[in-house]
């Protein structure tokens, strides 16, 4: 069952009229979904960029919600409900101009999750395009770093099968409600995704994959994520439309070289012109992020003080010096002979993701660096 908190940021969510800005200058005004929920015509017309015209529409909208029918859907596809003031709402995606009022979700947004990078392209996918999601969304997960994309076909789906075959984790963001499963072909993907990281949505259960709810969609991939990788997209291209998001909110751009003669490639070109940064493996995406990446990990490293809940059972401890003991003993197992990432997780007996995490750590920190074949190396 819902708690009344949770009811009321629901019943916020789906009244007609609102959204994300309007919803963010409600809240500044009024505090709470209830007190927004609750208040007259008069009050919600003297709020900045609503009117009474709008006013009207949510005091007539908040009427017709049907809660309950919700609130079964919900229950039913064992569906989270993560509202804007909640502590375990993405911090990065919490800073845009226009976040999210309430999240859907299923499976589990953990706090390792800060770092991620969103992977983007077409759905018509060349064989190039298709080698270089993969292998970039491989290098990254092996890294430490969660792929962020979309869900769709093409460079997305290549993006989070290959983040989960290396045992990493990925979110995808969709343009529908999680009930309803877009593109179809996409099931079994989706159910691997809610086990190795989330399945998110802004909107309703119910909501239809209609063409104007992707752009929407595409300013959260870009507002979860630390920088935006276009690896294929032409001229006009949902992708594109992440990178306007991106400039908006202050992520890098990093885009793939393509083909001259390609269609699909005259975007992620076009972007190379602009000033985007070119990409050819992870370590360029890491080497442009060193600055953000140090500042973020002290930022993450305070922050570190959330208790269990929605599933998480230990927070990712990424120290900004070598003052973990965790830390130490794995900085202490890697020398300038190579060592596997296996053996490091048996030597230190630590999980994968506790593992990864540090290891991002110290490659930023120039300490170590990777070698093929998830193999590392003390830099001396």
């Amino acid at each position: 069952m819902l708690t009344q908190k949770s009811a009321d940021w629901l019943r916020l969510a789906l009244t007609p009229g609102i959204g994300a800005r309007r919803g963010k200058s409600l809240l500044a005004r009024f505090r709470t979904p209830g007190a927004i929920l609750e208040a007259s015509l008069d009050k919600l017309s003297e709020v900045e960029n609503i009117g009474r015209g709008v006013a009207k529409k949510i005091v007539e909208g908040r009427q017709r919600v049907d809660l309950g029918r919700q609130i079964k859907l919900i229950e039913k596809n064992k569906v989270t409900l993560i509202p804007l003031d909640s502590e375990f709402y993405p911090a990065s995606l919490k800073s845009i101009i226009d976040p999210p009022l309430l999240l859907f979700v299923k499976g589990e947004i953990l706090p390792q999750d800060f770092f991620s990078i969103a992977m983007v392209g077409t759905r018509r996918a060349s064989l190039y395009g298709r080698i270089m999601s993969e292998n970039l969304s491989r290098e990254l997960a092996e890294k430490g770093f969660t792929v962020v994309s979309g869900g769709a076909r093409g460079i997305d789906t290549f993006s989070h099968q290959s983040a989960l075959k290396a045992n990493g984790r990925t979110l995808a963001v969709l343009g529908c409600g999680l009930d309803i499963v877009y593109p179809p072909e996409n099931k079994k993907l989706f159910g691997e995704i809610e086990g190795k990281g989330a399945v998110i949505s802004e909107f309703p259960l119910t909501t239809r994959p209609d063409k104007g709810n992707f752009p929407a969609r595409n300013r959260i991939i870009s507002g979860l994520s630390l920088g935006v990788v276009v690896i294929e997209a032409p001229h006009k291209s949902g992708a594109l439309i992440t990178v306007t998001h991106a400039n908006e909110q202050g992520r890098e751009v990093f885009s793939v070289p393509g083909r001259a003669d390609s269609f699909v490639s005259k975007g992620t070109n076009q972007l190379l012109r602009e000033g985007a940064k070119l990409v050819e493996s992870a370590d360029d995406i890491i080497e442009e992020l060193e600055p953000i990446l140090i500042n973020k990990l002290k930022e993450f490293k305070a922050s570190q003080t959330q208790p269990e809940a929605l599933g998480v059972k230990e927070s990712l401890s990424l120290e900004s010096g070598l003052d973990d003991k965790s830390e130490n003993r794995l900085y202490g197992l890697i020398t300038r002979q190579a060592v596997t990432l296996d053996e490091l997780i048996g030597k230190a007996n630590m999980d994968v993701s506790r593992v990864s995490g540090i290891l991002l750590n110290l490659q930023v920190r120039k300490l170590i660096r990777q070698l093929p074949g998830k193999q590392f190396v003390r830099i001396v």
